[in-house]
């Protein structure tokens, strides 16, 4: 159980650095910096596999999470500031629950890769008729 502890201080980790709703290679370096952080997080707590889950942990919820935010932001101009305190108050939560209850932290990953599943599929779609016209 100790592992989905490490596992779930790094998703909260990671949303916390994709509350920036940064894009394109300002992306890559937020989640580059929420992998650091999340590795010695996870490596302080468990060791080298405590440090690889918070190293997975931080990159999954920051890429999941950032194309959240910069979404909600293009389209609402100022109202991706109040999706990240949303998102801020979620990975408390995520914190709390992987420090008293760390199996429950397996639901908070499948809920985040659903997420970024069905948001990829969604601009799939979207774009799929402009691929037709080349």
């Amino acid at each position: 159980m100790d592992v989905l502890t490490e596992l779930g201080i790094g998703l909260a980790i990671g949303m916390l650095a994709g509350t920036t709703g940064t894009h394109g290679s300002a992306r890559g370096r937020m989640t580059i910096l929420a992998a650091v952080i999340g590795f010695v997080a996870g490596f302080l707590l468990e060791g080298i596999v405590g440090g690889l889950l918070g190293l997975a942990g931080a990159v999954l919820a920051c890429i999941v999470i950032s194309d959240l935010v910069y979404g909600a932001s293009r389209r609402e101009g100022s109202g991706g500031g109040a999706l990240a305190f949303i998102v801020s108050l979620v990975a408390l939560i995520a914190i709390a629950i992987a420090l008293l209850v760390p199996f429950v932290v397996i639901a908070l990953v499948l809920a985040l890769a659903w997420l970024g599943i069905t948001r990829h599929r969604r601009a799939q779609r979207k774009h799929a008729g402009l691929r037709v016209l080349r």
